[in-house]
């Protein structure tokens, strides 16, 4: 192994430079691994263009961007002795103080310190590299079943079972998704593997709308050229129980509460940057109930996507759109999805080549 490698350092927003840089060693309870693949996350997206508020916002300068992976464990540090090396892990990115009101209630992913590679509030450096170090905490292992490429889609499908854990008990719902990029689609999956029967996805993009489709949503929704309350009274009758919303869109919001009958829940995925606008009157006269889903809590969504993954409830063919080299991280990755974000649904990163 060489001293360096090549990686995506953020310099700040639209100033991500593939550069050399360090190969890193594991210290006591770390690990090292060699990462397959990284998933480019619409955060990602955020901070490369700069955003003035939120979590992107938070990512420190120099250091390697990246934080859905997967990979090989290579070596490991002292105190960490029941990882074998060969050992194909999927990395929860997430590091917590352990002190805090919500640690002390297992609750990391609500940390007052919360930090996450590739440079979230603290510099850990992260998978758009050929090699990363992380906690022993931070890695499960991939399940027989489930190709290395594959697990680095665990960190979003986290995000959708942790969503799908909040809501309401899903076995004989329905279900409306506002949205059908990765984690929407991870919701509508998690969804139906948690037993909702009727499954109504509302998206833009024709290209998504079809991933919808495959990925099993009972009706498919175009929200501008379509007509989506008819489309839920037609389906359910009478609204439906439970609404996940993950496009950050006042317009989709208010869509989803008019979509509920009363006394149903609203579930906010969505990373929303801005205010939210919606009608009150509305939610009160229905009396329904607003819920809201952060990431994920390791221990738990972790080991339960993976083994998803594995038996094809979340299905790899569907989510995954594309594969590029870490070269090419700009102008087939970044751009790509800034500007074709309806040809796309996940844009897994190679950092070997």
């Amino acid at each position: 192994m060489t001293d360096t490698m090549v990686a995506a350092v953020f310099h700040g927003p639209r100033d991500i430079r593939i550069e050399d840089v360090p190969v890193p060693q594991p210290a006591a309870g770390q690990v090292l691994v060699e990462v397959s693949r990284n998933g480019i996350c619409g955060s990602d997206l955020h901070t490369y263009v700069g955003a003035s508020k939120g979590g992107a916002t938070m990512h420190l300068p120099g250091v390697v961007l990246g934080h859905e992976f997967a990979g090989t464990v290579r070596a490991v540090g002292d105190g960490v002795d029941d990882l074998a090396l060969g050992l194909h892990v999927a990395i929860a990115p997430i590091e917590w103080c352990g002190a805090c009101y919500a640690c002390a209630r297992e609750m990391p992913n609500m940390c007052r310190k919360v930090g996450i590679y590739g440079g979230y509030r603290l510099p850990l450096h992260g998978g758009l590299a050929p090699f990363v170090c992380v906690s022993r905490r931070s890695a499960f292992a991939v399940p027989t079943g489930l190709g290395v490429v594959e697990a680095a889609l665990a960190e979003p499908m986290a995000v959708a079972a942790h969503a799908a854990r909040r809501a309401p008990n899903l076995l004989g719902a329905s279900v409306l998704v506002l949205g059908a990029g990765p984690i929407g689609l991870g919701v509508l999956m998690a969804a139906r593997a948690a037993g909702a029967t009727t499954t109504i996805v509302s998206e833009v993009s024709a290209a998504r709308r079809d991933a919808a489709s495959r990925a099993g949503a009972t009706v498919v929704v175009d929200p501008v050229a379509g007509d989506l309350r008819a489309a839920v009274r037609d389906t359910t009758g009478h609204g439906v129980d439970v609404v996940f919303e993950t496009t950050a869109n006042d317009t989709a919001l208010s869509q989803g509460i008019a979509a509920l009958h009363p006394r149903g829940t609203l579930v906010s995925v969505a990373g929303w940057g801005e205010l939210a606008r919606f009608d009150m009157g509305v939610a009160m006269a229905k009396e329904l109930d607003v819920r809201f889903s952060i990431t994920y809590e390791p221990a738990i969504d972790y080991p339960a996507t993976l083994a998803m993954l594995a038996d094809g409830r979340f299905d790899p063919a569907t989510l995954i759109s594309d594969h590029v080299p870490l070269s090419r991280l700009i102008d087939d990755g970044l751009e790509e999805l800034l500007h074709h974000p309806d040809r796309h649904v996940k844009i897994l990163v190679d950092p070997t080549c």
